[in-house]
């Protein structure tokens, strides 16, 4: 993705999140690949009323028409008045896409994709590879260690120093005045607003990531100037001891978190047997009590 592909694929999420009912706590989008750190209760979506709904569908679509349902907002809402037949099978079409992480990732690639090809003239589809997905603990030390891993993925691939220079990220963006990146970053330390001070910590909270001496090295290097490895993935190897040493730690995972909350997840029913065939294991091992605590399960290899 060149800018002009990543501020197109930057409106594309946050719509495709208003609707869906999620909140953006950060992201990092890069030439060849993209992370987004998002926020949901899908009880939200259960209990949405008519104009919850409504709402939604204008962040989505504006004053455009839904093209799958043939309607606009406008439509819309007079369809719901009426509370008929069609306002309930309406309801239920509408709502199936909302609340559910595979969908909103499948939506987001599809729109981007016909952005793309109508841009550049192009065909097929943009995205190669099926999205990956980690379940993080919210409100703790867990789900801040996982977002300084996706706000330092420039950091990682050598394009900037300071996280907060790179304009394609929760915190880039944040620092650069978004509104929406910076109730994210405030969301990530615990807090419903942003303030100085809690852009401050969350700075250190990266540089603390860094760890002493640290300095990313690239393996190879691609046009675009990200660092890129086999089957194009990112690879970048950093020197020292920290975060940025574990790529590998939470794109394999399947559950992040405090110890006792990944052992209570994977014991519940119903989670597609996480109990059968993964183990848990630290994410990282660091001389900080911060860090002592957090777990993740991981496939068994």
């Amino acid at each position: 993705m060149d800018e002009e592909a990543m501020k197109a694929m930057r409106h594309i999420m946050r719509s495709q999140a208003a609707f869906a009912g999620m909140e953006v706590l950060t992201y990092c989008f890069m030439a060849n690949h993209f992370h987004i750190f998002v926020r949901l209760d899908p009880r939200e979506t259960e209990d949405l009323d008519d104009a919850g709904l409504l709402e939604r569908f204008r962040a989505l679509y504006g004053g455009t028409r839904c093209a799958s349902l043939g309607l606009d907002a406008d439509d819309l809402e007079v369809i719901l008045k009426k509370n008929g037949d069609s306002a309930v099978g309406i309801r239920r079409r509408l709502k199936a896409r909302m609340g559910d992480v595979s969908v909103f990732m499948r939506e987001v690639k599809t729109r981007f994709t016909l952005w793309y090809n109508g841009e550049r003239g192009t065909v097929g589809t943009f995205w190669a590879e099926r999205f990956r997905s980690v379940i993080v603990e919210a409100d703790t030390e867990a789900q801040r260690m996982v977002a300084a891993y996706i706000d330092l993925n420039p950091v990682r691939a050598g394009l900037v120093e300071d996280a907060g220079d790179y304009g394609f990220s929760g915190f880039g963006e944040a620092c650069a005045g978004g509104s929406a990146a910076r109730r994210g970053i405030a969301r990530i330390e615990g807090k419903m607003t942003w303030a100085t001070k809690w852009h401050e910590r969350y700075r250190a909270r990266l540089c603390s990531r860094m760890g002493p001496g640290m300095r990313p090295r690239r393996e190879s290097q691609n046009p675009s100037g990200a660092a890129a490895g086999k089957d194009g993935q990112s690879a970048v190897v950093a020197e020292g001891s920290g975060l940025l040493s574990k790529i590998r730690a939470f794109s394999e995972s399947w559950v992040v978190g405090s110890v006792g909350w990944v052992e209570s997840f994977c014991a519940a029913d119903g989670w597609l047997g996480f109990r059968r065939g993964r183990r848990v294991k630290p994410v990282v091992e660091h001389e900080g009590a911060d860090f002592t605590k957090i777990a993740t399960v991981v496939k068994r290899h």
